[in-house]
This record gives structure tokens, C-alpha cells and sequence, in this order.
């Protein structure tokens, strides 16, 4: 019997968690299930952080992962990711973030069907927002090239330096890119309901097949604190020889950015984070191409 587990990274909001917990355990075969919930809080005190290993204490197939280290979401997930891996020896990784709700009982199935129709090393499901009913999945159709991604570090780096004052400008920007991504989607809404090969998934869900699995000790590699994951994951595929496919008949809801919301109430606070930790991502995933001499 193949296991499959879903590697759940949790941020101080119990009920999130708890929500995403239950959403899986209403799902089909749930003997093939194990749950790990990779606990990122470290600001809580231990009696705060034993509360949540209480809530599932009774149940032999949850795990409450605790990390000590502020690490960030790369290194927090391969934590568990190693864990589901080394220690529960599944065959089937789902790493996801604490507010993606699942609501199809089969996904099991499906899940195992489209990878028989696709096969792949990464699987990404269509990621919907709820309250806008926007596709966030594939994140991208191609990787970003060298010259983007010097673009990129340059550009936040600069609003950075002049930060406060280029906060204004950084946040119009901002609303601009939002407005033409969703423009876009509107104007593209067939490109959603099609299987997707070669694209860049969007990480709040990502679904490591047995192929990837059997190969990779490690989800993300090298680490990122924040943003641009999927991008050293694209690529790090690419030179392998690794496939991602998008499948829309794999549906998942992510309410998103409910714990960015909470940890930076100020926009400003909440821009300038997103801005420094995508500068420094970036230039990882840039000294990636670099090293390689890259011609992308």
C-alpha cells in the first residue's frame, strides 16, 4: 500500500491549521494517510506549543513536527519533508500550506489517476482563491531568465534603499501587476482548464510524486527564506531532466496570505518584507544561473 503524506506548515493560527487538518481527513482511503504538521511558531512558549501536539495526540497518523530554528518556509519544509521521507517512508509527498482546504473526498484517486495519465516527478493541482475565485496555479509558464532576475534584485533593492519614501511607487506598482494578472485570467480562462506540462507551479500546494520522492532527499534545494521556491524548484527539475505537470482536475482552495496578513497588518511593513526576502531569493536562484552559465 502506497502512503502519502501532507507536510502541513503551520504558523501560530491553530484553527487554520485545524481546518486544513480536517478538510484531509474527510477525505477517501484515509489508511494511506499520514499527516505532518511542521510547527514553525517558535515565538509561543513550550506550554503554548505542546497545545497543538495535544490537539492531536489520540490519532497514530498525525505528527506534530516541532523547529526551534526560524528557518524559513524552505527549511521548515524540508524538515518535514524529510521526516515524511526517512521516517514514515511514504511514497507521496503533499507539501502545502496550513490555509489550503481540500473538498474533493476522492483526491487520493484523482491524484494517483492523473499521475498515470502525466507522469511526473511534481504535480500541481488548480489552486483557487475562494473569495475571488482566481487561479493561482501555474504560477508561471516558463522560468525567468537571467536578465529578469538581475531586473528583479535590482529593482528591490533600489525601492529598498529609499524606503520609505519609494513605498508609494512600489505599492502603485504593485496594484498595476495585480490588475493585469487578473486581466490576463480573464483573458485566458481556457489555459486553466487544460493539463499544463514544463510550467512553474505556485507553492502553496505542491504534490511530490514517487518518481521525485524515491530520487530526492530534499523539496527545495537550495533554501530560500521566502518567494521564489518554485522558480530553483522549476529549475532545478529542468536540469534533471524532472517533470511538472499542472492538472485541473486536482482542485484545491487557498484563502492566502491570511498569515502574512496577521504577522505585518501594515502594508507598508507587509510590501517591505515581501520586497527584501524576494530581493534575497532572488539572488539565489540568480547565482543558480550563474553557476551553471546558464544561457537563460
Amino acid at each position: 500500500m502506497e502512503l502519502v503524506s501532507f507536510v502541513i506548515l503551520h504558523f501560530r493560527d491553530k484553527k487554520i491549521t485545524d481546518d486544513c487538518v480536517r478538510s484531509i481527513l474527510r477525505m477517501e482511503r484515509q489508511e494511506q494517510i499520514r499527516i505532518v504538521i511542521v510547527d514553525n511558531d517558535i515565538s509561543r512558549e513550550e506550554e503554548k506549543r505542546r497545545r497543538l501536539f495535544d490537539i492531536y495526540r489520540d490519532d497514530p497518523r498525525i505528527f506534530v513536527l516541532p523547529i526551534r530554528e526560524n528557518g524559513g518556509f524552505s527549511y521548515a519544509n524540508n524538515q518535514g519533508y524529510r521526516f515524511a521521507r526517512e521516517t514514515l517512508r511514504v511514497s507521496w509527498i503533499v507539501v502545502l500550506n496550513n490555509d489550503i482546504q481540500f473538498r474533493q473526498p476522492d483526491f487520493l484517486r484523482l491524484m494517483k489517476e492523473s499521475y498515470e495519465r502525466h507522469p511526473c516527478h511534481v504535480l500541481g493541482p488548480d489552486i483557487i482563491c475562494p473569495e475571488t475565485g482566481r487561479h493561482q496555479n501555474p504560477m508561471a509558464v516558463r522560468l525567468r531568465t537571467r536578465r529578469e532576475a538581475e531586473a528583479t534584485v535590482r529593482r528591490n533593492r533600489w525601492a529598498l534603499r529609499f524606503y520609505p519614501a519609494a513605498y508609494p511607487a512600489a505599492s502603485l506598482q504593485m496594484k498595476r501587476i495585480e490588475k493585469r494578472n487578473r486581466r490576463q485570467e480573464k483573458e485566458n480562462r481556457k489555459f486553466y482548464g487544460e493539463a499544463q506540462k514544463g510550467i512553474v507551479p505556485f507553492g502553496a500546494c505542491l504534490i511530490f510524486t514517487p518518481d521525485f520522492v524515491r530520487m530526492e532527499p530534499l523539496a527545495f534545494d537550495p533554501e530560500t527564506r521566502f518567494f521564489y521556491e518554485e522558480y530553483i524548484l522549476a529549475y532545478r527539475c529542468r536540469k534533471k531532466g524532472y517533470q511538472i505537470v499542472y492538472d485541473p482536475a486536482l482542485c484545491v482552495f487557498h484563502k492566502g496570505s491570511s498569515e502574512m496578513n496577521k504577522t505585518f497588518q501594515e502594508k507598508s511593513k507587509r510590501l517591505r518584507f515581501r520586497m527584501e526576502r524576494t530581493a534575497e531569493a532572488c539572488e539565489v536562484y540568480l547565482k543558480l544561473l550563474q553557476e551553471d552559465q546558464d544561457g537563460i
